[in-house]
């Protein structure tokens, strides 16, 4: 009888962990690499669900300058949460810029880059947002001059 209750006693261990585990888990997030080149003007990204815009004001896009990043759809399945920027070649730190909704379709945030002592820097952006209630990741690469 000792033997089946504590065998049953590890069975409901095991189980309550992994339970916990599961629920406890973060979200999984889906990332997308995209070509953007916010120095050049306007990005779109193309979904099936219909394009997301990406634009910055002034630009392009330099170090120890205010920019505002605009964020737009034509329906609202992507809300965006955070811009977060990191140097590539250098260790810059995180640089995020979260977004304030302007309306249901569009919203505003302000980024300000750190300056390095590299003439040419390569950042990665990752736009994070929430797709129709999902979590995602857009992801790409830029290139500033100081």
């Amino acid at each position: 009888m000792q033997t089946k209750l504590a065998f049953l006693f590890v069975v409901l261990v095991l189980v309550a962990g992994g339970l916990t585990r599961w629920l406890l888990a973060p979200e999984e997030v889906m990332s997308t690499e995209v070509r953007c080149d916010l120095s050049q003007g306007q990005c779109q990204i193309v979904t099936a669900e219909g394009d997301i815009s990406v634009s910055v004001t002034p630009s392009p896009i330099g170090v120890m300058s205010k920019h505002q990043i605009q964020v737009s759809t034509q329906k609202s399945f992507f809300v965006p949460e955070a811009l977060d920027v990191t140097g590539l070649e250098m260790e810059m730190g995180l640089t995020r810029a979260e977004f304030r909704s302007v309306s249901v379709q569009s919203s505003s945030a302000t980024l300000i880059l750190p300056i390095c002592t590299q003439n040419e820097m390569h950042w990665q952006f990752v736009l994070k947002g929430q797709f129709n209630g999902q979590p995602i990741a857009y992801r790409w690469v830029l290139t500033t001059q100081r």
